[in-house]
This record gives structure tokens, C-alpha cells and sequence, in this order.
């Protein structure tokens, strides 16, 4: 198998010095920590030729790709989880648009280059140069097979917005310029009257940066040389997942910053409601800063506050008919972009301007007089997932509609991420913990996935039935 997929390691010299993580750690365990740490300064790699010739025969088998319409519709996407805040564990993939059963699992993602370090440009830039090559040649010559088909690859890229922004060269997000894909400004960012379309390609880009007698200078926001310049701009999609949460998280601190305003008995309300729709949640006090902090929820608690939490029990009754619209239409968004069967992306653009519309819904009357009836949120609230969300996922979903929003999703890359740092760089996993014996963590895994990918391919992994988990209780003495 080592022969069909080859390994290769890279060994990455003068690495940038390394900050520390201001986010959230993903993984703690100190015995990952310290192995992940070792391995800084080098990088396992499998190029997408020989994967792709591989998974090839199967994908025609299925009649996922057709080889009188020989175009494959690949797919790349990069993931960094933080392990403790000292450093990131990085990985890039590949997966087969075409390939939409299978497009949400992570065994179907394919691993190209993986390695730890954080997540910056020129440390990117030194990683993504093979790809990058290896991916021009793709899109410039095809991919010619065993039986002689030469096949036309249309690339696209996919990640989470700080991700991608890097791999664009592109400004970061509380920059004046934030958008990659329109010419809006932190200043216009929350402007109505403002129409924000895609007007950017990849065309004007390029000649600042890779055309020495061009005058042309770059569009405003794009600081470095793009490191996926063959990729167009348009089939640069954000992960609509990530974008969803992202926006949940605003909303929800937005009215828990309306609640910070009340007193203690509004927390013991909060918490109690959320103890009715089982989910587990906390306020504590930073005594640093003297501040309030809350539980962060996950992925499917967030889902379960979205659809169950009752605002009733800490705002009046206008109020929280006002915010209950909100989320729920702001929940109907979401379902709707996730469906492969969605309305129109001109139907999706009207509701997403409605939705913004109730956002902004303004306060009537006077403070403190009775009469008052308290609004929403400011042009200022509005955050760049939000600008997205109504100006430009419309016409992504117009644009890429054939494999819907859905197939751009990075969940199954942050998992296969996740999985793969905490199960490969445990010392008590490899070689009985030996470290002098010990292999490359990222070589095992590179390993692991080829022999994975021989018995899906080959059909083995099916037919015998997968181990059960088995609980060993300890006997009680009688």
C-alpha cells in the first residue's frame, strides 16, 4: 500500500518563533502536548496524484464520476486544533465533491500533509509549496490514469475563516478590509443601503504578486501572494458550519451581555432553564479582571439551545418575543442552508435580509418611561459572519448548488484532526512506549490511513462487523 500511496517526511527548517494560543484549547492531555511538541519542524505528505489514482477505479465503479465526463471535482481544506496553547496540530486534505454520500465522513477525506506548528502565513507557505505545485500541474495537464483517461481537476477550497484568510494572503478580520470575496469596509459593515456583491477574482490579484513587470496593484485586504493561486476565487467557500456557529455565538453574547446587567437572580434563571433543556452551564467570576464568565457550548448544545431555550424566564414579554424571532428564524436560515432540497438562493437571500432586517429592529419611546419598548441590535453588532451570511452564501449557493452548502463543511476535517493527535500521540499507543523505539507519530499516522484506505477501497472494511465496546465492572465483595 506504501508503494501506491508513498509517504513522504519533510523536514521544515527555520520555523517562525511560536506564540502562545489565544483560543481555547481543543486537546490537554499532557502526554499529547509533549509528543505533539516533538515533532515540531517536520511534516508527513502524500501527494494528490497518488491518492486520487487510487480511489480512482471505486469512484468509477460507483458511478460517482464518468469517464466520458472525465472531471473530478476536488475539494481541499486545512484544519489546525490547539493542543494546550503552546502549539497547533495541522492538517490539509482533500475529498471528492462528486462523492456526496460520502462527502460528510472523515474516512473520505484524505489526508495530504499534516504536522505541528501554528497556524501562520510563512509557516503555510513552506508547508502548501508541494501542494501547490503538485496542484497547478493537476489543473494545467489533468490527471492521466492507468488506462490512459486524462482527467480535467477543478479544485476548490474550504476552511474556517482563519484558515482560509492565510491561504489567501488576505488581512486579518478586524482589519478595515475584511472581506476576501467584496470591497466592504468595518465602516459600511452594518450600512443597509450598501450593496455588497463578489466583485474580486483571482485575476486581479495574481498580477501584484507573481507578475514583476505589473503595475497592477492588489485589491485592498490581499497583503501576500495567495498560496492556492490556481484556485478561483469564487470556488473559495467558507465553511457554512463555521459560519453558523460563529453567529450563534454572537447572538448568544449579545443577551448574555444584556443580562449581565441584571442581578444574580437572572444567573440562578439562566442556569435553571438550561438544566430544563439538559445542558450543562456555569457563570464564575474572574477574579483578575472581575468579570463574569460562562460555559462554552459545543456544536450540539448549541443546537438544543437554538430550538429549546425559553428567554421568557429572564426578559419581559415583548422582548423576548422579539428575541425568540430572532433565533428562530435565524434557525430556519440555517436548516434551510443546510438542505441539499433548499428553497431558491434568491428565496435564501430575501429571508437572510428580512432576518438582518429584524435584527436591526430599533427601541421605541423613552428609556425608563413606561411606554418604552426596548429593540434589538446596532449596525455596529453586525460581525463579518453575518456580512457573509446575507451578502455572499446566496450566491455561493447559486454558484456550487450541484453539491449544495453541505459538501463544504469542515466538521468531518476537525474531526479526523481531533481523533488522529489523540489517539497517535499518546507514548502508551506506539511501540509499547519505548522512546527510543518509538516511530513518528506522524508517520504512523500516515500509515494508518493508507492501510484504512486499502480495506475501504477494497471493500474488506465491510464485511466483517466492527469490535463492540465491552464494560468490565469490577466485582463488588460481598
Amino acid at each position: 500500500m506504501n508503494n501506491a500511496i508513498p509517504i513522504s517526511i519533510l523536514n521544515v527548517t527555520d520555523q517562525p518563533s511560536f506564540t502562545s494560543i489565544d483560543e481555547n484549547p481543543d486537546i490537554n492531555d499532557p502526554k499529547v502536548v509533549e509528543e505533539v511538541l516533538k515533532y515540531i519542524g517536520k511534516a508527513g505528505y502524500h501527494k494528490i496524484t497518488d491518492i486520487l489514482l487510487f480511489v480512482l477505479p471505486d469512484l468509477i465503479e460507483r458511478h460517482v464520476i464518468n469517464q466520458d465526463n472525465s472531471i473530478i471535482n476536488l475539494r481541499i481544506s486545512g484544519d489546525g486544533r490547539n493542543v494546550s496553547r503552546k502549539v497547533k496540530h495541522i492538517i490539509i486534505i482533500c475529498t471528492i465533491l462528486d462523492d456526496i454520500v460520502n462527502i460528510y465522513k472523515a474516512e473520505h477525506h484524505y489526508t495530504i500533509i499534516l504536522f505541528p506548528g501554528n497556524e501562520n502565513y510563512i509557516l503555510l507557505q513552506k508547508m502548501i509549496t508541494p501542494i501547490a505545485h503538485e496542484l497547478n500541474d493537476l489543473v494545467l495537464n489533468g490527471l492521466k490514469d492507468l488506462n490512459g483517461t486524462v482527467w480535467k481537476i477543478n479544485p476548490y477550497f474550504s476552511s474556517d475563516w482563519k484558515f482560509m484568510a492565510i491561504v489567501l494572503g488576505f488581512n486579518a478580520p478586524n482589519s478595515r478590509y475584511f472581506c476576501p470575496w467584496c470591497f466592504c469596509t468595518k465602516e459600511d459593515i452594518g450600512n443597509r443601503q450598501k450593496v455588497c456583491i463578489i466583485k474580486k477574482n483571482m485575476h486581479q490579484i495574481k498580477p501584484a504578486f507573481f507578475n514583476n513587470n505589473s503595475t497592477v496593484k492588489s485589491p485592498p485586504g490581499h497583503t501576500k501572494p495567495p498560496l492556492l493561486q490556481i484556485i478561483s476565487l469564487d470556488y473559495y467557500v467558507s465553511d457554512e458550519l463555521h459560519i453558523i456557529l460563529r453567529i450563534w455565538d454572537w447572538l448568544w453574547d449579545l443577551a448574555i451581555q444584556e443580562l449581565k446587567m441584571k442581578n444574580q437572580l437572572t444567573k440562578t434563571k439562566i442556569i435553571a432553564e438550561m438544566n430544563r433543556i439538559k445542558i450543562s452551564f456555569s457563570f464564575w467570576q474572574e477574579q483578575e479582571i472581575q468579570n463574569w464568565s460562562h460555559t462554552s457550548l459545543m456544536g450540539g448544545d448549541k443546537e438544543i439551545v437554538f430550538k429549546n431555550f425559553n428567554f421568557g424566564v429572564v426578559f419581559n414579554e415583548k422582548h423576548t418575543f422579539l428575541i425568540n424571532c430572532l433565533w428562530q428564524n435565524f434557525y430556519q436560515l440555517y436548516i434551510n442552508m443546510k438542505s441539499n432540497e433548499t428553497n431558491p438562493p434568491s428565496q435564501f437571500a430575501n429571508q437572510a435580509k428580512k432576518w438582518l432586517d429584524l435584527f436591526f429592529t430599533p427601541s421605541q419611546g423613552e428609556p425608563n418611561t413606561i411606554n418604552f419598548k426596548m429593540g434589538l441590535y446596532r449596525p455596529k453588532d453586525v460581525t463579518l459572519y453575518i456580512h457573509v451570511l446575507v451578502n455572499h452564501l446566496p450566491k455561493f449557493m447559486e454558484w456550487h448548488q450541484k453539491f449544495g452548502l453541505g459538501a463544504f463543511s469542515c466538521s468531518p476535517v476537525e474531526k479526523k484532526n481531533h481523533d488522529q493527535v489523540s489517539a497517535f500521540f499518546q507514548k502508551t499507543m506506539k511501540d509499547g512506549g519505548k522512546d527510543i523505539e518509538r516511530k513518528s507519530a506522524i508517520f504512523e499516522i500516515l500509515h494508518y490511513e493508507n492501510r484504512s484506505l486499502y480495506f475501504a477501497q477494497k471493500g474488506t472494511i465491510d464485511k466483517y462487523p466492527k469490535p463492540q465496546h465491552i464494560h468490565v465492572k469490577k466485582k463488588s465483595k460481598n
